[in-house]
């Protein structure tokens, strides 16, 4: 099972949210992913959409720590097996 997450910043915050970290807690293992932008080397740049694999677990608790000044956060469980786009600020949406 898996999870996609792509953020999307708001007030404070770039819109491509890089450097958002995200913490995505599966049954006993912890994942930690940030949204990277690129590093130049030959034009490279990261997927902005963030892969984290699950397991076998059903579902995720997902911790996001924002790029603002506050550094805010927000956390909520989602079902595995989807992508969601996450405003910073609001629920989940799931993309279909």
């Amino acid at each position: 099972n898996y999870v996609q997450l792509k953020l999307v910043g708001g007030t404070g915050t770039n819109g491509s949210a890089i450097g958002a970290r995200i913490t995505v807690r599966a049954g006993e293992i912890s994942q930690t992913r940030e949204v990277d932008g690129g590093h130049g080397h030959f034009g490279a740049q990261d997927d902005l959409t963030i892969h984290v694999g699950l397991g076998t677990a059903c579902e995720a608790e997902v911790t996001i720590r924002w790029p603002d000044a506050a550094l805010t956060t927000q956390t909520f469980t989602v079902p595995a097996g989807y992508r969601y786009r996450i405003k910073q600020g609001h629920a989940p949406e799931l993309v279909r």
